[in-house]
């Protein structure tokens, strides 16, 4: 049996009853094939555009619409063309602080992203590897200077090895364009750069993690670094590399979704996930559904790396999205708390993070199998009133984008049974705000919603009492889900407030939130806000065994106690109890343990098995927290 048709079978055979995966996905040729005519569309589009008085492109889809079009096998004209716009775009004065460097944006100064480098040369590298026969000679020449320049703001770019897809995208941008102009000595600090990111992933794991915008691009980067390293050495590392990575994305499929699940470490959809990911999956066969569309960049790149076929995943690594229940845990850094816990079966997956990793996380999550698109069960600490995403900051590269507050947390999981404290104040950076809150994200229009043990009918919007023993319930398909947010800090003198409220929204979003703070423009000054949480995911395939779910989770207590500064919380559910603790005045983890036994972070198991030293080999003991 071919290595396709086996992973095929796994799919089907282990994920049959019910799941998104029972039916087998089209075969390889036909899935490339429909992203193809979607790059037609992208690129016709795009030219059209291009033909507007001012059409502002964004600059990195200059370089993807050229490949685009040469991949495509197109008159090199066009590509040419817009080649060239990109070069005229690039500040070419050596004497320049911003010597090599490009725009985000024609015509947006306002946007000063470092980024737009990598984005716009990793096209540019791809068309001197591989269309270098078909460029014209002029092209060809006047290239080279902006390419040396580009090589010039790279190097002059510092990027955390922890901002993974730039990290691993300027290191990809290293590698192919030092190779495409005979640069030995990028070609060289690129394979120093993945070395360096190597050693630190063998030890922390991935820090950019789950994310269903960033993840893709990790993957692509070390792909395109393996397809066209000429180094068999280096290659050889890269497939270890891929083949961790490769193994941690499908680990993390949850085929009642079709997507990657959370925790994430960036997801700019608060209530769903973005499509990138889905490209990734859709290609590889895991996901039997086309993915939706995204920007035309992304597109060209997911497609251009899949037509390469270059590295492909062991069937072995991709039949880990067929385990019908697994339990994985995993590092995404070298501080105490950076490590996730995701516990996926055919009806749900439900995971934590023990560490906030920015403004657009998902540290807390539960998906539900199901054909309809509910959003996701998520925690969001939010100061806007609005915890859906639809409140938009402008960063300081000038993008706008969703933004909730970053607390600190502390979780504790034994498969579908998680507990999670939240410090807020150290997320409320000094400004001032109308509201501060708590909130856990409910699919409204799932088949069930309860609260405290009473169906809750969402045909129209709602605003329902609650308090810190309500259990709110969730009922979709054969799982269930409760949550409960029994603790919570008032701030400025104001008591706390807990609802249940939806408003209407076509996204079906509904919430359970606890207020820490409601009214004028104030600024909040205490030392800290605390928020406690609980949630129960359990299979439940009847109304009755709902109606049993919701009471045993109604009989959950919490001994909360405060030592020093130290709140500590035991939460006992059946025989399992979990144990967390957050130094309020330190501002750290005091604590994490289930049934008595101290919490030991893993760099990347699978039910037990190490998939990090299996592809990575083995890294220096993790201390204990």
């Amino acid at each position: 049996m071919s290595g396709m048709k086996r992973l095929l079978s796994l799919l089907v055979c282990g994920l049959a009853g019910g799941s998104a995966l029972a039916s087998a996905p089209p075969a390889y040729p036909e899935r490339l094939s429909l992203i193809t005519t979607r790059i037609e569309q992208a690129a016709d589009a795009f030219l059209a555009k291009m033909q507007a008085p001012t059409p502002q492109p964004t600059v990195r889809d200059l370089s993807a619409g050229a490949l685009a079009l040469l991949e495509l096998g197109h008159s090199p004209t066009n590509a040419e063309k817009l080649l060239r716009r990109l070069f005229s775009l690039q500040d070419m004065d050596p004497q320049s602080p911003g010597y090599g460097t490009v725009p985000w944006q024609e015509g947006h100064p306002e946007i000063k992203d470092a980024n737009a480098i990598e984005f716009t040369l990793l096209p540019v590298g791809l068309i001197l590897l591989r269309h270098d026969q078909t460029l014209s000679e002029n092209l060809k020449t006047n290239a080279l200077p902006h390419v040396r320049a580009g090589l010039a703001a790279i190097r002059g770019h510092k990027v955390r090895l922890t901002y993974s897809n730039v990290y691993l995208m300027r290191m990809a941008n290293l590698l192919l364009l030092g190779q495409a102009i005979g640069d030995p000595n990028a070609v060289a600090e690129g394979e120093a750069a993945f070395d360096t990111w190597l050693g630190f992933t063998r030890t922390n794991g991935l820090s950019e993690y789950n994310s269903p915008t960033y993840t893709p691009i990790q993957i692509d980067c070390l792909t395109l670094a393996h397809d066209f390293t000429t180094n068999s050495s280096l290659r050889a590392r890269l497939k270890a590399a891929l083949d961790f990575c490769w193994a941690d994305l499908a680990a993390n499929y949850f085929a009642g979704r079709q997507t990657l699940t959370a925790p994430s470490s960036r997801d700019y959809s608060f209530l769903f996930s973005d499509e990138s990911v889905n490209y990734t999956y859709y290609l590889a066969g895991l996901r039997p559904t086309p993915p939706g569309r995204v920007l035309m960049s992304d597109e060209v790149r997911l497609w251009t790396v899949a037509r390469q076929h270059g590295y492909q995943p062991p069937p072995e690594i991709l039949a880990l999205a067929a385990l019908p229940e697994r339990v994985v845990r995993s590092r995404f850094g070298a501080l105490s708390g950076q490590d996730r816990y995701v516990f996926l079966t055919s009806d749900f997956a439900i995971g934590s993070a023990g560490a906030c990793y920015g403004p657009q996380d998902k540290p807390v999550c539960v998906e539900l199998t199901s054909t309809n698109r509910l959003p996701v069960i998520s925690f969001v600490a939010d100061p806007f009133d609005a915890p859906f995403g639809r409140v938009r900051l402008t960063d300081r590269s000038g993008h706008r984008k969703p933004w909730h507050v970053r607390p600190l947390p502390v979780t504790v999981q034994e498969k579908g049974f998680l507990l999670a404290l939240f410090d807020l104040a150290p997320g409320l950076k000094g400004r001032e705000w109308t509201n501060l809150a708590s909130n856990v994200i409910l699919p409204v229009q799932a088949d069930r919603l309860w609260l405290d043990g009473h169906p809750v009918a969402p045909t129209r919007p709602f605003e329902l009492s609650a308090g810190p023993d309500s259990i709110v319930a969730v009922r979709e398909g054969k799982a269930a889900v409760a949550a409960r947010l029994f603790a919570a800090d008032a701030c400025a003198g104001r008591a706390p407030i807990w609802q249940v409220k939806y408003d209407g929204n076509a996204q079906g979003a509904g919430r359970l939130v606890v207020y820490h703070y409601r009214g004028s423009d104030r600024l909040l000054t205490e030392s800290s806000v605390r928020a406690g949480l609980l949630l129960v995911a359990e299979r439940c395939e009847t109304d009755s065994d709902f109606a049993a779910f919701v009471d045993r989770t109604r009989q959950i207590r919490t001994r909360p106690r405060m030592e020093d500064g130290v709140w500590r919380v035991l939460a006992k559910h059946g025989s399992i109890e979990l144990e967390a603790a957050l130094d309020l005045k330190q501002k750290k983890i005091a604590a994490r343990r289930v049934n008595g036994k101290d919490w030991q972070p893993e760099v990347f198991s699978v039910n037990g098995r190490n998939w990090a030293v299996e592809t990575l080999g083995k890294a220096p003991p993790i201390p204990k927290e």
